[in-house]
Protein backbone atom coordinates (compact mmCIF):
# COMPACT_ATOMS: atom_id res chain seq x y z
CA UNK A 1 0.00 0.00 0.00
CA UNK A 2 1.36 3.42 -0.93
CA UNK A 3 0.93 6.10 1.69
CA UNK A 4 0.14 9.71 0.90
CA UNK A 5 0.49 12.95 2.81
CA UNK A 6 -1.08 16.20 1.74
CA UNK A 7 -2.97 19.17 3.10
CA UNK A 8 -6.64 18.99 2.27
CA UNK A 9 -9.76 20.76 3.36
CA UNK A 10 -12.20 18.01 2.52
CA UNK A 11 -12.55 14.38 1.57
CA UNK A 12 -15.62 12.75 0.07
CA UNK A 13 -17.30 10.51 2.60
CA UNK A 14 -18.88 7.22 1.68
CA UNK A 15 -19.13 5.80 5.14
CA UNK A 16 -20.26 2.27 4.52
CA UNK A 17 -18.98 -0.80 6.29
CA UNK A 18 -19.53 -3.47 8.85
CA UNK A 19 -18.58 -3.35 12.52
CA UNK A 20 -17.22 -5.97 14.87
CA UNK A 21 -18.92 -6.55 18.18
CA UNK A 22 -16.97 -4.82 20.95
CA UNK A 23 -15.44 -7.10 23.59
CA UNK A 24 -16.56 -6.70 27.19
CA UNK A 25 -14.32 -4.53 29.32
CA UNK A 26 -12.01 -6.64 31.42
CA UNK A 27 -10.91 -5.14 34.71
CA UNK A 28 -8.52 -7.92 35.73
CA UNK A 29 -6.48 -9.35 32.92
CA UNK A 30 -3.01 -9.65 31.44
CA UNK A 31 -2.60 -6.85 28.92
CA UNK A 32 0.15 -6.82 26.34
CA UNK A 33 2.28 -3.73 27.00
CA UNK A 34 5.05 -3.88 24.44
CA UNK A 35 7.74 -6.24 25.66
CA UNK A 36 6.32 -6.46 29.19
CA UNK A 37 3.25 -8.13 30.61
CA UNK A 38 1.58 -6.03 33.31
CA UNK A 39 -1.30 -7.26 35.43
CA UNK A 40 -4.19 -4.82 35.01
CA UNK A 41 -6.48 -4.14 37.94
CA UNK A 42 -9.12 -1.57 38.81
CA UNK A 43 -6.96 0.40 41.26
CA UNK A 44 -3.34 1.40 41.73
CA UNK A 45 -1.44 -1.27 43.67
CA UNK A 46 1.89 -0.58 45.38
CA UNK A 47 2.78 2.14 42.88
CA UNK A 48 2.68 -0.23 39.91
CA UNK A 49 1.02 0.42 36.57
CA UNK A 50 -2.67 -0.33 36.79
CA UNK A 51 -5.72 -0.11 34.55
CA UNK A 52 -9.22 1.08 35.40
CA UNK A 53 -12.33 2.34 33.64
CA UNK A 54 -13.67 5.89 33.84
CA UNK A 55 -17.10 6.75 32.45
CA UNK A 56 -17.50 10.11 30.74
CA UNK A 57 -20.67 11.25 29.00
CA UNK A 58 -21.97 7.70 28.94
CA UNK A 59 -18.83 6.21 27.40
CA UNK A 60 -16.43 4.07 29.41
CA UNK A 61 -12.76 4.88 28.80
CA UNK A 62 -9.95 2.61 29.95
CA UNK A 63 -6.86 4.27 31.41
CA UNK A 64 -3.44 3.16 32.59
CA UNK A 65 -1.93 4.99 35.58
CA UNK A 66 1.35 5.03 37.47
CA UNK A 67 3.57 7.30 39.50
CA UNK A 68 2.98 10.41 41.57
CA UNK A 69 3.27 14.12 40.94
CA UNK A 70 1.94 16.50 38.33
CA UNK A 71 -0.29 14.80 35.74
CA UNK A 72 0.73 13.89 32.20
CA UNK A 73 -1.98 12.52 29.91
CA UNK A 74 -0.69 10.42 27.00
CA UNK A 75 -2.81 10.14 23.83
CA UNK A 76 -2.17 7.39 21.27
CA UNK A 77 -2.51 7.30 17.50
CA UNK A 78 -4.87 5.77 14.96
CA UNK A 79 -3.34 2.26 15.00
CA UNK A 80 -2.08 2.09 18.58
CA UNK A 81 -3.50 2.09 22.10
CA UNK A 82 -2.51 3.27 25.58
CA UNK A 83 -0.15 0.28 25.85
CA UNK A 84 2.58 2.08 23.89
CA UNK A 85 3.10 4.43 26.85
CA UNK A 86 3.49 1.82 29.61
CA UNK A 87 7.22 2.25 30.13
CA UNK A 88 6.90 6.03 30.48
CA UNK A 89 4.04 6.29 32.97
CA UNK A 90 6.13 6.06 36.14
CA UNK A 91 9.45 7.02 34.57
CA UNK A 92 9.30 10.59 35.93
CA UNK A 93 7.79 9.94 39.35
CA UNK A 94 7.69 11.43 41.99
CA UNK A 95 7.64 14.68 40.00
CA UNK A 96 5.15 13.51 37.38
CA UNK A 97 2.49 10.81 37.22
CA UNK A 98 1.45 9.25 33.95
CA UNK A 99 -2.05 8.57 32.68
CA UNK A 100 -2.56 6.90 29.29
CA UNK A 101 -6.04 6.62 27.82
CA UNK A 102 -7.57 4.24 25.33
CA UNK A 103 -9.61 6.59 23.16
CA UNK A 104 -13.23 5.64 22.56
CA UNK A 105 -13.32 2.65 20.25
CA UNK A 106 -9.79 1.52 21.08
CA UNK A 107 -8.23 -1.01 23.42
CA UNK A 108 -10.34 -1.72 26.47
CA UNK A 109 -12.51 1.39 26.05
CA UNK A 110 -16.16 1.21 25.02
CA UNK A 111 -16.96 1.12 21.33
CA UNK A 112 -20.09 3.18 20.62
CA UNK A 113 -21.56 3.31 17.14
CA UNK A 114 -19.74 6.49 16.13
CA UNK A 115 -17.82 9.51 17.36
CA UNK A 116 -14.32 8.50 16.31
CA UNK A 117 -13.15 11.94 15.22
CA UNK A 118 -10.47 14.36 16.32
CA UNK A 119 -13.10 16.80 17.60
CA UNK A 120 -14.90 14.16 19.66
CA UNK A 121 -11.68 12.64 20.98
CA UNK A 122 -10.67 16.12 22.15
CA UNK A 123 -13.98 16.60 23.97
CA UNK A 124 -13.62 13.17 25.55
CA UNK A 125 -10.17 14.04 26.87
CA UNK A 126 -11.41 17.20 28.54
CA UNK A 127 -14.30 15.25 30.06
CA UNK A 128 -11.78 12.66 31.30
CA UNK A 129 -9.60 15.36 32.85
CA UNK A 130 -12.69 16.78 34.54
CA UNK A 131 -13.61 13.35 35.91
CA UNK A 132 -10.08 12.87 37.22
CA UNK A 133 -10.14 16.41 38.69
CA UNK A 134 -7.14 17.48 36.61
CA UNK A 135 -7.23 21.14 35.64
CA UNK A 136 -4.10 21.63 33.51
CA UNK A 137 -2.25 18.45 32.55
CA UNK A 138 0.72 18.09 30.29
CA UNK A 139 -0.60 16.51 27.09
CA UNK A 140 1.57 14.09 25.10
CA UNK A 141 0.08 13.17 21.73
CA UNK A 142 1.55 10.73 19.22
CA UNK A 143 0.58 10.87 15.52
CA UNK A 144 -3.24 11.20 15.53
CA UNK A 145 -2.87 11.88 19.25
CA UNK A 146 -0.74 14.90 18.40
CA UNK A 147 -3.44 16.14 16.05
CA UNK A 148 -6.00 15.69 18.82
CA UNK A 149 -4.06 17.62 21.44
CA UNK A 150 -3.37 20.47 19.00
CA UNK A 151 -7.13 20.79 18.52
CA UNK A 152 -7.62 20.53 22.27
CA UNK A 153 -5.09 23.28 22.91
CA UNK A 154 -6.94 25.57 20.50
CA UNK A 155 -10.39 24.80 21.91
CA UNK A 156 -9.42 24.65 25.59
CA UNK A 157 -6.27 26.77 26.03
CA UNK A 158 -6.78 27.11 29.77
CA UNK A 159 -6.63 23.32 30.17
CA UNK A 160 -3.08 22.91 28.87
CA UNK A 161 0.06 23.21 30.95
CA UNK A 162 2.33 22.00 28.13
CA UNK A 163 2.22 20.05 24.87
CA UNK A 164 4.42 17.29 23.49
CA UNK A 165 3.69 16.69 19.79
CA UNK A 166 5.22 13.45 18.55
CA UNK A 167 5.32 12.30 14.90
CA UNK A 168 2.38 14.46 14.00
CA UNK A 169 1.12 17.07 11.55
CA UNK A 170 -0.78 20.34 11.60
CA UNK A 171 -2.56 19.47 8.36
CA UNK A 172 -4.24 16.46 6.83
CA UNK A 173 -2.59 13.09 7.38
CA UNK A 174 -3.74 10.61 4.77
CA UNK A 175 -2.72 7.03 5.49
CA UNK A 176 -5.11 5.23 3.14
CA UNK A 177 -6.49 6.28 -0.26
CA UNK A 178 -9.76 4.32 -0.21
CA UNK A 179 -11.27 5.16 3.18
CA UNK A 180 -14.95 4.37 2.47
CA UNK A 181 -14.14 0.71 1.83
CA UNK A 182 -12.46 0.06 5.19
CA UNK A 183 -14.55 -2.50 7.05
CA UNK A 184 -16.50 -3.51 3.94
CA UNK A 185 -15.18 -4.95 1.76
CA UNK A 186 -11.63 -4.27 2.99
CA UNK A 187 -10.64 -5.89 6.26
CA UNK A 188 -9.59 -3.35 8.88
CA UNK A 189 -6.99 -5.79 10.23
CA UNK A 190 -5.13 -5.69 6.91
CA UNK A 191 -5.39 -1.92 6.58
CA UNK A 192 -4.14 -1.44 10.15
CA UNK A 193 -1.24 -3.85 9.62
CA UNK A 194 -0.16 -2.05 6.45
CA UNK A 195 -0.17 1.33 8.20
CA UNK A 196 1.89 0.00 11.10
CA UNK A 197 4.46 -1.87 9.04
CA UNK A 198 4.95 1.01 6.59
CA UNK A 199 5.52 3.40 9.50
CA UNK A 200 8.86 1.72 10.18
CA UNK A 201 11.96 1.98 7.97
CA UNK A 202 12.47 -0.85 5.45
CA UNK A 203 14.03 -4.03 6.85
CA UNK A 204 12.93 -3.26 10.42
CA UNK A 205 12.80 -6.55 12.38
CA UNK A 206 9.20 -7.68 12.77
CA UNK A 207 9.77 -8.22 16.48
CA UNK A 208 9.93 -4.45 16.91
CA UNK A 209 6.40 -3.79 15.70
CA UNK A 210 4.73 -7.11 16.58
CA UNK A 211 3.36 -5.70 19.89
CA UNK A 212 1.54 -3.06 17.81
CA UNK A 213 0.11 -5.68 15.47
CA UNK A 214 -1.11 -7.66 18.46
CA UNK A 215 -3.41 -4.79 19.45
CA UNK A 216 -5.22 -4.48 16.10
CA UNK A 217 -8.19 -6.66 17.21
CA UNK A 218 -8.91 -4.13 19.98
CA UNK A 219 -10.54 -1.71 17.50
CA UNK A 220 -12.82 -2.31 14.49
CA UNK A 221 -13.62 -1.20 10.96
CA UNK A 222 -15.87 1.71 11.89
CA UNK A 223 -13.36 3.10 14.39
CA UNK A 224 -10.50 2.96 11.89
CA UNK A 225 -12.50 4.35 8.98
CA UNK A 226 -13.93 7.30 10.90
CA UNK A 227 -10.64 8.15 12.60
CA UNK A 228 -8.65 8.01 9.35
CA UNK A 229 -11.29 10.14 7.62
CA UNK A 230 -11.11 12.75 10.38
CA UNK A 231 -7.32 12.81 10.07
CA UNK A 232 -7.61 13.26 6.30
CA UNK A 233 -9.82 16.32 6.82
CA UNK A 234 -7.86 17.93 9.66
CA UNK A 235 -6.08 21.24 9.21
CA UNK A 236 -4.98 23.60 11.99
CA UNK A 237 -2.10 25.04 9.97
CA UNK A 238 -1.94 28.79 10.50
CA UNK A 239 -4.05 28.56 13.66
CA UNK A 240 -1.64 26.92 16.08
CA UNK A 241 0.26 30.18 16.46
CA UNK A 242 -2.41 30.86 19.09
CA UNK A 243 -0.93 28.13 21.30
CA UNK A 244 0.97 29.76 24.15
CA UNK A 245 1.79 26.68 26.24
CA UNK A 246 5.36 25.36 26.34
CA UNK A 247 5.66 22.89 23.47
CA UNK A 248 8.05 20.13 22.46
CA UNK A 249 7.92 18.81 18.88
CA UNK A 250 9.48 15.39 18.23
CA UNK A 251 10.05 13.93 14.75
CA UNK A 252 11.75 10.99 13.07
CA UNK A 253 14.22 11.88 10.32
CA UNK A 254 13.01 8.87 8.28
CA UNK A 255 9.31 9.58 8.75
CA UNK A 256 7.73 10.09 5.32
CA UNK A 257 4.30 11.04 6.71
CA UNK A 258 4.92 13.41 9.61
CA UNK A 259 8.12 14.67 8.04
CA UNK A 260 10.88 16.81 9.56
CA UNK A 261 9.76 19.70 7.33
CA UNK A 262 6.26 19.50 8.79
CA UNK A 263 7.67 19.35 12.32
CA UNK A 264 9.78 22.43 11.63
CA UNK A 265 6.67 24.20 10.37
CA UNK A 266 4.86 23.39 13.61
CA UNK A 267 7.81 24.63 15.65
CA UNK A 268 7.90 27.87 13.69
CA UNK A 269 4.24 28.58 14.36
CA UNK A 270 4.29 27.98 18.13
CA UNK A 271 6.34 30.61 19.95
CA UNK A 272 9.20 29.12 21.93
CA UNK A 273 8.56 25.55 20.77
CA UNK A 274 11.48 23.13 20.93
CA UNK A 275 12.22 20.59 18.20
CA UNK A 276 14.07 17.29 18.63
CA UNK A 277 14.81 14.97 15.70
CA UNK A 278 15.43 11.23 15.98
CA UNK A 279 17.18 9.03 13.44
CA UNK A 280 14.05 6.87 13.16
CA UNK A 281 10.79 6.46 11.32
CA UNK A 282 7.32 7.32 12.64
CA UNK A 283 7.58 5.25 15.83
CA UNK A 284 10.72 6.51 17.56
CA UNK A 285 9.17 5.34 20.85
CA UNK A 286 9.67 1.78 19.59
CA UNK A 287 12.91 2.32 17.68
CA UNK A 288 14.76 4.45 20.25
CA UNK A 289 12.78 4.25 23.52
CA UNK A 290 15.60 5.24 25.87
CA UNK A 291 16.41 8.44 24.04
CA UNK A 292 12.71 9.27 23.86
CA UNK A 293 12.48 8.75 27.61
CA UNK A 294 15.41 11.10 28.20
CA UNK A 295 14.18 13.78 25.78
CA UNK A 296 10.73 13.80 27.33
CA UNK A 297 12.25 13.82 30.81
CA UNK A 298 14.42 16.84 30.03
CA UNK A 299 11.40 18.74 28.72
CA UNK A 300 9.33 17.85 31.78
CA UNK A 301 12.07 19.04 34.12
CA UNK A 302 12.29 22.33 32.22
CA UNK A 303 8.67 22.96 33.19
CA UNK A 304 9.57 22.93 36.87
CA UNK A 305 12.18 25.69 36.61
Amino acid sequence: MTRYFFLASSLLLGMTGCDLHSPALQQDRLTSLGSAQIHATATRVNGEITRRSVTIDGVSLSILEAGTGDPIIFVHGVVTTSNIFAKYLDAYSPDFRGIAVDLRGYGDSQKPDSGFTIAQFSKDLIALADKLEIERPIWVGVSMGGMIVQQLALDYPDRVRALVLVSTTDGAMVLDKDLPTIGNPRDFHTVSKNIIVESFPPNTPATLYQPLLDRIPSWNGTVLREALTSMAQANVHGRINAIAAPTLVVVGAKDDVATPAIAQGIQTQIAGAQLVEFNTGHFMMAEDPERFRNVLGDFLQSLKK
